[in-house]
């Protein structure tokens, strides 16, 4: 019951975080956490994304094309709080000042 609670609760925080996150701003969000993963990825995994045990910079940019489309912002947000854990990930779009970034007409 616990699990199911707890579920809940992080549902409803990827909502959250969804409406916090100004839409102009995803670009630096799917970066950085892209980012993230890759670092905190074992070698094994990176070997089968890649073929290549060091290819960090390669596994950035198929995990930040993977995520670069508005549908996936929501597995993009479960998956950071699955992989990097909730406190690191809200530390990490709190580090991005993503209230300072302008918005450009791009």
């Amino acid at each position: 019951m616990i699990s199911n609670e707890s579920d809940l609760t992080d549902l409803q925080l990827v909502h959250q975080v969804l409406d916090l996150v100004p839409s102009w701003t995803w670009p630096v969000v799917r970066k950085k956490l892209s980012e993230l993963f890759t670092d905190n990825m074992s070698s094994v995994v990176l070997t089968k994304l890649t073929g290549d045990p060091g290819g960090f910079e390669q596994a950035e940019l198929i995990l930040n094309e993977y995520y670069d489309n508005d549908a996936k912002n929501y597995e993009l947000i479960e998956d950071s709080f699955r992989i990097l854990g909730t406190t690191e990930t809200l530390y990490a779009l709190e580090g991005l000042k993503l209230d300072t970034i302008p918005q450009t007409n791009a």
